[in-house]
């Protein structure tokens, strides 16, 4: 009488089976897909005298991750915090001689289907028709700043901080603004020395 053995009690128990080498490649893949983390890369920062303003120039590249796209996508507002700062140091580091903040919301209307980029502090508007000339529009931003004086004289440092606003976010999406990878945005930082005293 013949007997026959199914396949998987044939195999040897020294041999792991293939499903368990797929595993990690499985989880590997899965790792991949995942939206990745919110991109931001600070180029040049300077401030400008243009007459009687004081501009903020600030050359930057913002990949917002596929979950904040789609947020904002949905009418759900990002914001980007600046807060420029004059130091100067002192005996336990650099310490702040004046601060100041600019909020700038990236907002779409799906009604009207257009982004809007307001500056919060300044009531400035700019409207766009496509996503991606909204972004573009970060790549340089000209912010009017409130007090001259807060623009840096050697021996005295700038510092600029870039941060997303998490606070600004509906309060359903501020815990996964804490948790969640999608939504974490790393603060970007720049310091560069103040211009020389006349």
């Amino acid at each position: 009488m013949v007997s026959f053995m199914p396949l998987w009690k044939k195999r040897s128990s020294g041999c792991p089976p293939r499903r368990l080498l797929l595993a990690p490649l499985l989880a590997l893949l899965l790792q991949a897909c995942a939206p990745g983390e919110s991109v931001l890369t600070l180029g040049a920062a300077q401030i400008d005298q243009r007459g009687d303003s004081t501009l903020l120039v600030v050359e930057c590249d913002w990949k917002p991750s596929s979950e904040m796209l789609r947020a904002l996508d949905h009418g759900i507002p990002l914001t980007l915090r600046l807060e420029l700062s004059r130091e100067r140091r002192g005996l336990f580091g650099w310490e702040v001689q004046q601060h100041e903040q600019h909020r700038l919301e990236l907002r779409y209307f799906p009604l009207s289907r257009n982004y809007q980029l307001r500056d919060l502090d300044r009531a400035t508007l700019r409207s766009f028709g496509v996503r991606a000339a909204a972004l573009a529009a970060l790549s340089r931003m000209e912010v009017q700043l409130s007090a001259a004086s807060v623009r840096a004289i050697a021996p005295e440092r700038q510092r600029l901080r870039i941060v997303l606003d998490s606070d600004a976010l509906p309060g359903a999406l501020r815990l996964p603004a804490l948790i969640d990878a999608a939504w974490r945005q790393p603060v970007v930082e720049r310091t560069w020395p103040g211009i020389p005293a006349a």
